[in-house]
């Protein structure tokens, strides 16, 4: 048995453990079966789930249950994303999605197992977003168990399971949903809300000199960076839903305006009022990215979309969605302050 707490450096200090994510990709690679109690679901760990079985080939079987959302709703575009993933393990025969549907489950159990043998158990307060995902920097502790004891972890999860869940595909097709979540970057590091009056105070600073970036379709880049090939080559090494970098034309009309990548990074103030950093990267600075993390930028322009029904959760970005979405560039106006407004027109 280990405690395990996340990679901030403030609880670092004061107490040196491992943390879920440093050892969760290795495990991707090695385990047979990935079981999974947990309360609710977040839209990139859905992708992130597919992203996993997909990418072992059938050598991974997965097991879903999910305890809160199926009582406490769905979002329409989580409602699908699981549906569809749902369908994709069952067609392949390598797993299943299963809802609680009698009783509110809000544990969070994890076991990655390899054969009879298991690699490793959690059990704590880490919800599937605080490793698969979401940029959230909350200070987490989980506990992990491996051999015998993560064996009995990994027996419980399939008892609580066996108990409380039901096949997906079992189950009335949900009609009513919960209303989309509007606050995009609610949670997440790096970033920081705004009151109305300070934005409109931010507002109040906009110079009319602005650029706008068309948003790109490539299938692995931009957009879609999600689809590019992993960090490490044959290795789990995934790119995130919402990970995003905007490909920027060296001749593109307003270029200038932006600080290129000698010249640091700059701050954004979006029209609903988040503020954070971003940067140029790359060769010619051709590489627009969100600072610190790139699921930040990917997460509000992807969200937008998903908000209104133009993406669905795992599915590359067209010119189909970008014709529903009715925008197709990201607008970056100059204040007088040195910031920029971000906008999406």
């Amino acid at each position: 048995m280990e405690l395990l707490l996340p990679a901030n450096p403030i609880i670092q200090q004061q107490v040196h453990t491992k943390s879920i994510s440093s050892l969760y990709n290795r495990l991707v690679d090695n385990a047979t079966n990935f079981n999974i109690a947990t309360g609710f679901i977040t839209n990139d760990s859905i992708a992130a789930l597919k992203q996993i079985v997909e990418f072992r080939e059938g050598g991974l079987k997965l097991s879903l249950f999910i305890g809160m959302n199926y009582l406490e709703g769905f979002t329409k575009p989580q409602y699908n994303a699981i549906k569809e993933l749902d369908g994709y393990l069952t067609r392949y025969d390598v797993g299943k999605v299963l809802l609680s549907s009698q009783a509110l489950y809000h544990g969070k159990m994890y076991s990655f197992m390899q054969g009879r043998d298991c690699l490793a158990s959690f059990v704590g307060s880490s919800n599937l977003g605080s490793f698969v995902g979401t940029s959230q920097n909350l200070i987490e502790a989980d506990v992990l168990f491996q051999n015998d004891e993560g064996k009995q972890i990994n027996s419980y999860i399939q008892q609580i399971t066996n108990a409380l869940g039901t096949d997906f595909r079992d189950l009335p097709q949900i009609e009513k949903f919960k209303e989309i979540d509007v606050e995009l970057l609610k949670d997440y590091s790096y970033v920081k809300k705004l009151t109305n009056s300070q934005l409109q105070k931010e507002l109040s600073t906009i110079t009319g000199q602005y650029v706008d970036i068309p948003l790109k379709t490539e299938a692995k880049s931009n957009l879609n960076t999600y689809f590019g090939k992993g960090k490490i080559k044959g290795k789990y090494s995934p790119r995130g839903w919402y990970e995003v970098e905007i490909i920027v034309g060296k001749k593109l009309p307003g270029i200038d305006l932006i600080p290129n990548k000698n010249q640091g990074a700059f701050t954004v103030i979006t029209t609903d009022g988040y503020e954070f950093e971003c940067s140029r990267q790359g060769d010619y600075s051709k590489n627009l990215r969100s600072e610190s993390d790139l699921k930040i930028l990917g997460r509000w322009i992807k969200g937008q979309m998903e908000n209104c029904g133009a993406l669905e959760i795992g599915t590359p970005v067209t010119e189909d969605t970008l014709r529903k979405f009715g925008k197709s560039h990201l607008r970056l106006q100059k204040t007088t302050t040195g910031k920029f407004i971000l906008s999406l027109v």
